[in-house]
């Protein structure tokens, strides 16, 4: 996460994106893995390792924030990783239609 970009104000605004986009990605997924077949398969597969490597990659970007004396940034950043990560997903649902 870049530094100073864990204010109240980009908090805020990566809430309301992450608010906004969750639930389409979910609703995208649920279509393609719906939809069976090859595709609807490796969106599945996908969708468990992005997870997996997401809440990974929170815990490490935490533990390293709390070890550099910045705890109080943990909650902007964690919120900004997964933010970042459901845009992406959007994104390339997207555009893979």
């Amino acid at each position: 996460m870049a530094k100073g970009k864990n204010g109240l104000p980009a908090i805020a605004l990566n809430a309301v994106k992450l608010t906004a986009f969750a639930p389409i990605v979910i609703a995208m997924r649920i279509v393609k893995i719906g939809a069976g077949g090859a595709r609807g398969k490796s969106e599945s597969r996908r969708m468990v390792g992005e997870k997996m490597k997401a809440a990974w990659d929170a815990t490490l970007d935490a533990a390293k924030t709390v070890l550099t004396g910045h705890p109080g940034k943990v909650p902007g950043r964690t919120l900004a990783l997964y933010q970042k990560r459901v845009t992406a997903n959007f994104k390339r649902l997207l555009s893979n239609r």
